[in-house]
């Protein structure tokens, strides 16, 4: 599949995330995938019907839908923010962790997401020191792996997804609900990521060492936690709630492999540091307790659309 599945995994190219349906073959569901070309000389909207005296096929009698109540036609990307909007009012968003005008840190309340600050995930070291020795193993990194992984870099730097998707030979059209599942992820990742930055303000890696020279745009925000590292291991969390079987058990080592090695390589790419993907994974293992419980109420939303929890029962029906 291509991999121009609006920007999903880039947390720090916010602008395009609007466009997230955008894949060649439509492995995201939009309509953005499809082209109808038209002619210039006969429109299509100007072609005769076979009424008798003829008619033309845009006339008002060819028309329907005027009384449906609610547009069904949304598309996976945009059903997606359903599940976001739904997120914000659960325990977990509203009593979450947060930084005061002073920037001290607040703790979470009962039930609210928690992060570990950055600057306390080196066992009491020297903090210089400490990230100094991270650095040092990025340049290890840019030294050794760089090269190889570059494919990988470019292509997750925009969206991976769709490698998901692929790995589990799932499409759009069989699989809906299981990607439905996955940009609903993708989105609060963004969202929770974001927030957890807002409080940690860490510089990256190469603002630190300019000479590890990312090979792509640094984002134009702070790096802890990983934004890749918060989503693809978020995803890969709940695809082992829908496929938590022995059936699949292969798919889900490929399923934990796959998240594993997006975050590493942002590190490999000098983008993150080693614990800004510790820190992603633990911010996507809070956000799946709270994902997967009974948080999430009701399970339906007034038109009709399914909540986060109405999503992952249908997606593991895809499975059966």
């Amino acid at each position: 599949m291509p991999s121009n599945m609006g920007n999903m995994g880039n947390m720090g190219n916010m602008g395009n995330m609007g466009n997230m349906g955008n894949m060649g073959n439509g492995a995201n569901g939009g309509a953005a995938s499809m082209f109808l070309p038209d002619r210039v000389d006969l429109p299509f909207v100007t072609l005769a019907d076979s009424r008798q005296p003829p008619g033309r096929i845009s006339d008002a009698d060819h028309r329907s839908g005027h009384e449906q109540n609610f547009h069904r036609n949304w598309s996976t990307e945009w059903r997606a923010w359903k599940l976001l909007m739904q997120f914000t009012d659960t325990t977990a968003w509203k009593a979450r962790q947060q930084a005061d005008v002073s920037g001290s840190i607040t703790e979470a309340g009962p039930g609210g997401l928690g992060l570990t600050p950055w600057w306390n995930r080196f066992g009491g070291q020297n903090l210089t020191k400490a990230v100094n020795e991270e650095i040092d193993q990025l340049v290890l990194a840019a030294e050794t792996e760089r090269a190889d992984a570059m494919g990988e870099i470019l292509s997750q730097s925009d969206e991976f997804v769709s490698e998901f998707m692929l790995l589990l030979n799932a499409r759009p059209g069989s699989h809906p609900q299981t990607l439905l599942l996955m940009n609903g992820a993708v989105l609060i990742g963004c969202m929770a990521g974001q927030h957890f930055k807002q409080i940690g303000q860490r510089r990256r890696p190469s603002q630190v060492c300019a000479a590890l020279l990312p090979p792509i745009a640094v984002p134009g925000h702070a790096a802890y936690p990983s934004g890749h590292a918060t989503q693809a291991t978020l995803i890969a969390i709940l695809l082992r709630a829908v496929l938590g079987d022995k059936t699949h058990a292969g798919a889900l080592m490929a399923v934990d492999t796959l998240a594993t090695r997006i975050g590493r390589n942002r590190e490999i790419a000098g983008l993150h540091y080693a614990s800004d993907t510790a820190g992603g994974r633990e911010l996507a293992a809070s956000l799946a307790k709270a994902l997967i419980g009974d948080v999430l109420n009701p399970l339906d939303f007034d038109d009709g659309m399914p909540g986060f929890e109405g999503v992952l029962r249908a997606a593991r029906a895809e499975w059966d």
